[in-house]
């Protein structure tokens, strides 16, 4: 039997977390639920309000429309009866004549009687055809209001008086015109006839349909005028608890949740709201208002258990497909280790290999190094051994310098921490200086080196002058290792296209060298390859050229394409972006100067710590003629130079990695003194921190150039001369 503790996380938790959240649905089903049928009954309880509210009040209006007619009737037979009476002369005969006079007037206009007053409010004489006669109607006879009406015989008085029994008269009085005192004419209409024909809240709760078993109740402030609940009709909301509840808690138009101690039901959710003479209540049972909520959370309930079954019989479906895809997932996993070791193994390889590489490209050319100065050694009296000596251990710092540079510049790449600059350069100049140098290299082995340079219509543009000159160089020397002897390399330049800020520069380099299969074609660009196992012995290749070509074009957003056949050549074309230099005077020929230069008159600070170096910088600067001041660190060149009277120095020369202070810190240090030389005195960088980003820091440091190590003697010289031109002279031979 398997322990639950081997089972997956999501399947043990499964049941645990399924309830957790059904719990969950429960309560939120629950609470919607029960939210929903609260809205529902008060959106139920305001519509039965207002439409209720809406039949009373016209049903007042209908109501106080028909007792309006109904006084306006017998005010008109009060009006008649006195001009009848003012014209008959049967009254002012004996009673009798004066009795049947009454009585005919009381038929002609349909009222229950006529009563004739003086005008005190003395009864002089009356007729009715019913028992309420004049003294049922003592108290409305007696009124000031109606008295007035003898004094003002233009006046005339009406009013509606409610009897117990449930019926009601219509009274009007005026003055008589035939002599002092009061006419008073009355109907009378029966309980049965109101109950027959007249409009009450009654008859309106008869003709209303409630879909909901609500209870309405209408009073008049203390009594019950109208319910669909007979039983209450007629009733004293005094002994209706119910309604004193919510009369209590309750604001006009707004749903109250009541709890009644006495009367049933207990819970009751109700409204209120006012008319003009009548309160009208409706209110529910709690259990009718949350009738729907139960059958919602049972079926939602349903629903989700449903689901629940479903997923664990999927579940259950699918568990041995799972174990079974589990099993095929280790042994995948476990292929996937081998080939994981493989490749561990393989790159183990590739780094030995690679060591192996470099342990053999760096000592051999210091092997020659070494064993050339033992030979000069040997030969010390004989000359032109001497210089064969010089050469060769000049050739072979060249070619491990030129290792070191493209090891870096492929670490830096792969790594994705190589900088670009953005500054202003001449590309016809830079075409020059690639050709003069390479120049020297070719001529050892008579190859001609041809440059053609077109006019070109930008040629001042801005970009990265350091990395366009190592790829153009790896092309080109390349097309030089690689030639045969006494062949052709033409490197030329021209523009494709342009926009109003962008140039399209082309670069063509084209030999007469040993060419490429097709095959090696295919892995021209991939790092340490070569086609010829011996290229290293017979070319001194290092196989990183074309790899770091291509991934310096890749940043810059160029493209390169190639042509080649064995034992004929290859032509390489590439094409490089650049923004174009707006503010730059072009010119179409590259400025070269063949003189040598001469340092005489200069007086140059110089901070190196390293003593070897140091000494190889001395003695460049001394033999040009220059007057040199050494200073082993930051601080003691800072010193020096504070010391020295105001442009005593002409320039300084730089060290980067120095201890106490660097240069860094040393140039910053200059920079910010009161003086009037320190923010114009040129300092130049003299380090072995050769990439672009190194160069950016100097020139954030406050320094104007910055030169490599090994230092270039014809460089060197040449860029002192280029920041102190008025000292510029030519050598004396």
């Amino acid at each position: 039997m398997k322990s639950n503790k081997n089972k997956p996380f999501r399947l043990r938790f499964f049941w645990p977390f399924s309830i957790f959240l059904g719990i969950l649905f429960f309560l939120l089903v629950f609470f919607t639920s029960a939210n929903d049928d609260i809205e529902s009954t008060e959106e139920h309880l305001a519509d039965t309000v207002n439409y209720l509210k809406k039949q009373c009040s016209t049903y007042s209006n209908l109501n106080l429309a028909s007792e309006t007619k109904s006084l306006m009737r017998i005010i008109e037979c009060c009006q008649q009866a006195a001009h009848n009476i003012s014209t008959d002369n049967r009254l002012h005969g004996t009673t009798s004549m004066e009795k049947a006079s009454m009585e005919e007037f009381t038929k002609d206009l349909y009222i229950t009687g006529i009563i004739f007053l003086d005008e005190t409010g003395t009864v002089t004489s009356e007729y009715c055809t019913d028992s309420i006669g004049s003294a049922g109607l003592t108290d409305t006879l007696e009124k000031e209001v109606l008295l007035d009406v003898a004094i003002h015989p233009e006046k005339t008085y009406s009013s509606r008086i409610d009897c117990e029994d449930g019926s009601y008269i219509d009274l009007a009085a005026v003055g008589r015109t035939d002599t002092s005192g009061i006419i008073v004419t009355y109907y009378h209409t029966p309980l049965d006839y109101i109950e027959s024909y007249s409009i009450s809240f009654q008859n309106l709760l008869s003709g209303y349909s409630i879909s909901r078993s609500s209870t309405i109740v209408i009073t008049s402030g203390d009594k019950v005028i109208a319910s669909n609940e007979e039983k209450l009709e007629g009733t004293d909301i005094k002994n209706i608890e119910v309604l004193q509840n919510i009369n209590k808690k309750a604001v006009s138009g707004q749903m109250v949740h009541v709890h009644n101690t006495v009367s049933s039901p207990k819970h009751v959710f109700g409204m209120l709201d006012q008319g003009q003479n009548y309160y009208i209540y409706v209110y529910l049972p709690e259990h009718a208002v949350f009738e729907t909520t139960p059958r919602k959370v049972f079926y939602y309930m349903f629903g989700y258990i449903c689901l629940l079954l479903i997923f664990q019989m999927l579940r259950w479906r699918t568990d041995q497909s799972y174990q079974e895809a589990q099993l095929k997932r280790d042994k995948l996993y476990q292929e996937s280790l081998k080939e994981a070791a493989k490749k561990a193994e393989s790159a183990n390889l590739a780094k030995t290999e690679f060591l192996q590489r470099m342990s053999h490209d760096i000592r051999t050319p210091i092997n020659g190094i070494r064993g050339m100065v033992e030979i000069a050694g040997h030969y010390k009296d004989n000359p032109v051994k001497q210089q064969e000596c010089l050469g060769k251990i000049r050739e072979a710092s060249g070619l491990l310098l030129e290792l070191v540079n493209e090891v870096l510049d492929m670490g830096k790449l792969e790594s994705g921490e190589i900088v670009l600059e953005s500054r202003p350069f001449h590309v016809l100049h830079l075409v020059h200086d690639i050709t003069t140098i390479v120049e020297k290299q070719a001529a050892e082995r008579g190859i001609e080196i041809i440059s053609e340079v077109p006019s070109v219509q930008h040629p001042c543009l801005i970009g990265s002058p350091i990395h366009i000159q190592r790829l153009l160089m790896n092309i080109v020397s390349n097309a030089v290792k690689y030639n045969k002897e006494n062949g052709k390399v033409i490197l030329s330049c021209h523009e494709v296209r342009f926009t109003e800020d962008t140039a399209w520069i082309e670069f063509t380099c084209s030999d007469t060298g040993i060419g490429m299969s097709k095959e090696f074609q295919e892995h021209l660009f991939e790092p340490f390859t070569q086609e010829s196992h011996d290229a290293r012995s017979t070319y001194n290749g290092t196989g990183l050229g074309m790899a770091i070509v291509k991934n310096l074009l890749d940043k810059m957003g160029g493209t390169i394409d190639f042509s080649s056949e064995k034992d004929v050549g290859t032509t390489y074309r590439i094409t490089i972006p650049f923004c174009i230099d707006h503010n730059a005077a072009s010119t179409s020929e590259a400025e070269t100067s063949d003189e040598e230069i001469s340092l005489s008159g200069y007086h140059i600070l110089l901070a190196e710590d390293n003593l070897l170096n140091l000494e190889i910088a001395e003695f460049i600067l001394t033999d040009a003629g220059a007057v040199v001041t050494k200073a082993c660190n930051g601080e003691e060149a800072l010193q020096l130079f504070m010391e020295a009277s105001p442009y005593e120095y002409d320039i300084i020369l730089m060290d980067i990695m120095m201890p106490v202070m660097d240069g860094y810190q040393t140039t910053r240090a200059i920079r910010s003194l009161d003086r009037p030389d320190a923010k114009t005195i040129p300092i130049l960088a003299m380090t072995a921190n050769a990439f672009a980003e190194d160069r950016q820091k100097t020139y954030a440091a406050g320094m104007d150039e910055h030169l490599t190590k090994p230092l270039d003697t014809e460089l060197l010289l040449k860029t002192i001369a280029k920041y102190t031109p008025e000292k510029k002279a030519p050598m004396t031979p």
